[in-house]
């Protein structure tokens, strides 16, 4: 068997690095992105990082910006939070939000978090077992809640508050 190989000049690689990022794709009008299109853009990108510093804005609006200019940020919360969700909050590598289909390819690192999690998350089972149980009590009765939803869950039905400048998880 013979490799074939092609030499691309840096503006050509360039080129086909934006065109593969969708920066290429025409954009709606300002605030007229569909559904659709932000699903174009999450199929495009497959993973979208999470982030609550917010300088500018929170950082998983920025792809869709960037790709679709101004648009209606209620798109991608609708994705997240209304079933049936077109994306689920994961750790994959960074708090992100990716497609459900995604989930499945990520079994090997939940497998792994078994017997290898970060040291925190045994630290938080040890010391506030009560926490744990608290947790799965509210998946176990109310099915898959995004992060948000369960903070809020958790917060109206706990008696004990974090004293200040500790959270629930005991740092500082």
């Amino acid at each position: 068997m013979r490799l074939v190989t092609t030499r691309l000049t840096r503006a050509q690689a360039r080129r086909i690095a934006i065109v593969a990022q969708g920066f290429a794709d025409p954009r709606p009008a300002p605030g007229e992105a569909t559904m659709r299109q932000v699903h174009r853009v999450i199929d495009r990108v497959c993973i979208i990082q999470i982030d609550s510093v917010n300088v500018v804005t929170r950082s998983q609006y920025l792809p869709l910006f960037s790709r679709l200019g101004p648009y209606d940020t209620a798109l991608l919360d609708r994705a997240r939070d209304v079933a049936p969700r077109r994306l689920v909050e994961y750790w994959a590598h960074e708090a992100s939000l990716i497609p459900p289909q995604t989930w499945a390819l990520l079994n090997f690192r939940m497998k792994r978090a078994l017997s290898d999690s970060w040291g925190g998350m045994q630290r938080v089972a040890r010391e506030h077992p009560e926490l744990v149980r608290a947790v799965f009590a509210e998946v176990t009765s109310r099915g898959p809640l995004t992060s948000r939803q369960l903070e809020s869950a958790l917060e109206h039905g706990s008696t004990s508050r974090p004293t200040a400048g500790q959270t629930r998880c005991g740092r500082r």
